[in-house]
């Protein structure tokens, strides 16, 4: 529903971005321009002039200039990304290929097309599109004659060209109008997909501006969801304001498949699909011969990385401004997690260092330990600020507060050779384990109080033990495993097992706790580091955890070996070759009868949408006519005893004349002003109900207590021949902000069915109790009646459509059209109870209430 109080803009303050489009105003950008004339791109502080596309633009070019603030494009913008352009993707609208190939009936296999004339764009466009799809039948773009595109299909009808490029969206349906015969070349139905709905930005645009590009993002996506919900709605914006000479029944078909191309019942509306970027990728780099690195992290927009501008105090600037180096306390040998290389931090925390430093502009120091003993005794003397890296929960260092955690590890058992393989930490009961840290040794014993745990610092005599059996094995950080081999091990350590997999030991960066500004900036730049980046650096300080050493001597035995390896490869490589062969063909099959259910199935959504629609219009009809059949009803209710008292002054005055008695003028001016009252009465019960029976397009400001005066007076004559009493109470003086009468529409319906209920039972004392209450900016009125209550089985079913306990008399709409107004139109709730003979319906209205007047 509609909010009730409409925003106010100062366009002034509006930000100016223009979206450039790859085409002329069409449905296919429906969703822009529904967020534009909706008012979503003015709710999120936008100004958007949407531009069309002129022959000859390089839309890439326009986005980067900055001459256009986003563009829609096509799966070209990644292209030039990997080749090296800033380019940023926003949403991916299209979940399958819009471009087709059309060619003339005589043309039936992409290898008739070789040396036929085809129109098209451009060289690297067409190449983009159909490439691939022409390589895997054997055809290369070079054997083709391409002219220009006219974007005129008048030219492929009147046989200018052989084939043409063509959008599914609109052209198609063109030539289907015309009656004109052609064949289909769709790179879709071989799992070739370039998407053309691609919205995008430039990178400098995300890093100036990250909340606007997401703002922009999400009021586009808005205008797509409306757009797709109110097809006709759209069809009629774009056919007055936008694209006068397209006809809406070409909108119209098109409008149908750009919705066969978003799927919005398969796939989230605008989202982007990695691993199909990824195969995307794989294919570019291989048939444009590229050499790039490009991630898709930086392709693709997340707001939570863009928006990296961390909200700092002035306390917390000023210490920036004040403390532009941060001494660093750095782990005494706990390599590749942290660590000192010629004068600097090295490993993981280094680079998350790095990057705190690209937030705050703060560098850091490393200040170096040669010892446990020493490291503990540098922070004691606050000979440094920061502590790289610390256990979150630790007792050994007292002057340090740790951050939230950014990083978790287990443990790793590294013994000698012979010794198998651990799966369970019971196994490692009554043998001796060495640590290198007391934090280590204390969190181990509190999860395995079990153990035996021995502390040695120097690491040659850590090994030194394990290979002489005066421990069973070393205990170290999972990152640190690989590296501790490979150093101090190799050859004659190995894993052979792991600790505190299910609960790993957590990592936190340390501060000294008399710099509590400090803490806080840190604490603000670690969690604007996304989890995934912290992962990937972990990922890139990992070392190969297996090793193959070579063994000389048997040399000649392994190449023996190989070579029958070899044989009996090459013989099950020809097998599998076969096999990989039969598989991919499978694969294709499966995946186009899987994108073929996926497409019947839209369409089968959208049909039973229709379907559904029709029915309510339906229903809404016939809820009129009810409607219609009890306002006559009310009409004459209340028309009768005016028209009785009229008829009964006429019939005195005959009478009298028949009885040749004289009628003063006194009398006969009495006689005349009743009857002018009476038709002065009639007329504004007819105004009344007009009033009524007109739905409201505006909220208006009503005070309750009138509204239900109102609705009551309506139905007065019959409340009086049931002898019924109608008691209102509660905030009754309240004011709300409603559609009058629908509201009242609702409470005549619920009021109505409580008289019919006291018309068709012997119950003597007749009530029937109307309380309003509020909260905050809620309205709540309950209506209840001691008419008998409503059968359990019924109160089940007493809103849905037709369903009525009366029979031939009820429609079975009123309760029905009464919950739809309430819900759909106030957004509110409408719900019954009876118990005790008693039957209470409550409205609940949201956002309605003017505060400042409750009384």
């Amino acid at each position: 529903m509609t909010t009730l109080f409409a925003k106010q803009y100062d366009d002034s303050k509006l930000q100016k971005v223009s979206l450039q489009l790859h085409w002329k105003y069409q449905f296919e950008f429906a969703g822009f321009i529904a967020a534009k004339e909706k008012g979503f791109y003015k709710d999120a502080g936008l100004d958007v002039e949407l531009r069309e596309y002129k022959n000859g633009m390089d839309i890439e070019q326009t986005v980067l200039s900055g001459k256009a603030t986003y563009g829609i494009y096509n799966s070209l913008a990644f292209l030039e990304y990997l080749r090296g352009k800033p380019l940023v993707l926003l949403s991916s609208y299209f979940k399958r290929s819009a471009l087709v190939l059309i060619t003339k009936p005589t043309i039936k296999t992409p290898k008739d097309l070789i040396g036929k004339r085809v129109m098209a764009t451009t060289k690297e466009d067409f190449k983009l599109n159909f490439g691939p799809y022409l390589s895997s039948y054997g055809v290369s773009v070079d054997s083709l004659h391409l002219v220009p595109h006219s974007y005129n299909v008048n030219d492929f009808v009147q046989g200018k060209v052989d084939a043409m490029t063509a959008f599914v969206s609109n052209e198609l349906y063109m030539l289907d109008n015309m009656g004109v015969h052609y064949n289909i070349f769709d790179p879709s139905d071989d799992n070739f997909y370039i998407l053309q709905l691609e919205l995008i930005t430039s990178q400098k645009e995300i890093k100036n501006h990250p909340q606007r590009a997401k703002a922009f993002r999400d009021a586009s996506l808005k205008g797509w969801q409306y757009a797709l919900s109110h097809k006709d709605e759209l069809i009629n914006i774009i056919s007055k304001k936008y694209q006068k000479h397209i006809s809406k029944k070409i909108l119209k078909a098109e409008a149908l498949a750009v919705q066969k191309l978003i799927l919005p019942y398969t796939y989230e509306l605008g989202s982007i699909n990695r691993s199909f970027l990824k195969k995307q990728r794989e294919l570019f780099i291989q048939e444009y011969h590229l050499k790039s690195d490009k991630s898709l992290d930086d392709y693709i927009f997340n707001p939570q990385k863009s928006i990296n501008k961390i909200n700092f105090t002035d306390k917390e600037l000023n210490y920036i401004k004040n403390h532009r180096t941060i001494d660093v306390c750095v782990n005494y040998e706990l390599f590749p997690i942290d660590g000192i290389k010629n004068g600097k931090i090295t490993g993981e925390i280094s680079d998350i260092f790095s990057i705190i430093s690209g937030m705050t502009s703060l560098k850091f120091k490393p200040v170096p330990s040669h010892s446990e003993k020493d490291l503990i005794l540098n922070l004691k003397t606050k000979k440094c600020q920061l502590f790289s890296v610390v256990a979150t929960v630790n007792k050994e260092f007292k002057t340090i507060r740790a951050t939230s955690p950014f990083s978790a590890t287990s443990f790793a058992l590294l013994s000698k050779l012979n010794r198998s393989f651990l799966d369970d930490p019971l196994l490692l009961k009554d043998k001796i384990l060495i640590v290198q840290k007391d934090s280590f040794k204390f969190y181990l014993k509190h999860l395995y109080p079990y153990l035996c745990i021995k502390v040695e610092y120097d690491k040659n005599k850590m090994v030194q033990d394990v290979l002489s059996n005066k421990a069973y094995a070393i205990v170290t950080l999972d990152e640190q495993a690989d590296y501790f081999i490979d150093k101090y091990g190799y050859g004659k350590l190995k894993i052979n097992g792991f600790l505190a997999k299910d609960r790993p030991l957590q990592g936190s960066i340390g501060v000294q706790k008399d710099e509590p500004i400090l803490y806080d900036i840190i604490e603000k730049a670690l969690k604007h580091i996304p989890k995934e980046k912290i992962e990937s650096i972990q990922n890139s300080w990992r070392i190969s955890r297996y090793k193959t050493t070579i063994d000389y001597s048997l040399a000649l035995k392994i190449l023996l070996f190989m070579g029958i390896i070899l044989l009996i490869m090459t013989y099950y490589q020809r097998k599998l070759k076969n096999f990989n062969k039969e598989l991919e063909k499978l694969v294709y099959e499966k995946t186009k009868e899987l994108r073929e259910i996926n497409e019947r199935l839209e369409e089968t959504v959208q049909e039973k949408i229709e379907e559904l629609l029709k029915k309510d219009e339906i229903l809404t009809t016939q809820s009129k006519q009810a409607v219609m059949g009890e306002m006559i009803s009310m009409i004459a209710h209340q028309w009768r005893q005016p028209l009785n008292t009229i008829t009964l002054q006429i019939s005195n005055i005959q009478l009298k004349e028949m009885m040749n008695q004289n009628v003063s003028r006194e009398e006969l001016l009495s006689i005349i002003e009743e009857i002018s009252n009476s038709v002065v009465y009639l007329s504004n019960t007819i105004d009344d109900f007009k009033t009524y029976f007109h739905p409201d397009k505006e909220a208006t400001l009503v005070v309750i207590k009138d509204l239900i005066a109102k609705a009551v007076g309506f139905i007065e004559p019959r409340v009086m021949k049931n002898n019924i009493t109608i008691q209102v109470s509660g905030r009754i003086e309240c004011k709300a902000m409603v559609y009058a009468n629908e509201l009242i529409q609702v409470i005549l319906n619920i009021l109505n069915n409580a008289i019919d209920a006291y018309e068709a039972s012997y119950v003597k004392q007749r009530y029937i109790f109307i309380y309003v209450d509020t909260e905050d900016d809620l309205l709540f009125l309950k209506i209840t009646d001691n008419a008998g209550g409503i059968d359990e089985d019924h109160i089940k079913q007493i809103f849905e459509p037709y369903f009525s306990t009366k029979g031939k008399n009820g429609t079975g709409l009123g309760l029905y059209m009464s919950k739809m107004i309430i819900e759909k139109q106030f957004n509110g709730k409408l719900s019954v109870q009876s118990s005790n003979y008693k039957t209470t319906f409550k409205i609940e209205l949201p956002h309605v209430l003017k505060v400042d007047n409750v009384k």
